[in-house]
């Protein structure tokens, strides 16, 4: 019933809608690095998510370090718009406890095994070190739900933490 996306690129708030996705099941979003194909579409993703359905909490980013400079700097570009859209559509519409969004930072994990970054209501997420070289932080996610598993490897070169992620994965998006 929630929908994590992984890395917001451009569009990728059209690309939802087009798919039906309804915003008000998005629970967080998690990044994998900033590079800003990766996270260009965190605004208007985040603005659908909030007015499309009266989000009354800001919405999760949960990244390795640095993921606190992107969402501060997202927040402070739509700071004025979150203000008007209130005042214009009204509480009902735009609550002002929803906008904006809230960084929840890991650290990166040492070992290949990675570490859990989410574990809540069944489903536990992964995060484990890929090879993005230059780009430092980069990072791939197992998702672990009812004995079914997905890995996002992110971008990247061969990563011994991705192969042992991926060990008996369901699925692997790379």
């Amino acid at each position: 019933g929630q929908i994590f996306v992984v890395d917001a690129g451009e569009r990728c708030a059209e690309t939802m809608s087009r798919m039906q996705l309804a915003p008000n099941r998005i629970a967080a979003v998690l990044l994998t690095h900033f590079h800003s194909d990766h996270i260009g579409g965190l605004g208007a993703l985040n603005l659908q998510r909030w007015v499309a359905d009266a989000a009354t909490r800001p919405l999760r980013v949960l990244g390795p370090p640095g993921v606190e400079q992107v969402v501060a700097g997202f927040n402070e570009a739509y700071a004025l718009d979150n203000g008007y859209r209130t005042a214009h559509h009204g509480p009902e519409v735009a609550p002002p406890s929803g906008a904006g969004m809230v960084a929840e930072p890991f650290a990166l994990p040492e070992a290949d095994d990675g570490s859990v970054v989410l574990h809540e209501n069944g489903l536990k997420i992964t995060a484990f070190v890929v090879d993005h070289t230059p780009v430092e932080p980069a990072v791939g996610y197992r998702f672990d739900y009812r004995g079914r598993s997905v890995v996002v490897s992110g971008d990247t070169v061969y990563a011994r933490a991705l192969v042992r992620a991926a060990q008996g994965a369901d699925l692997l998006l790379h």
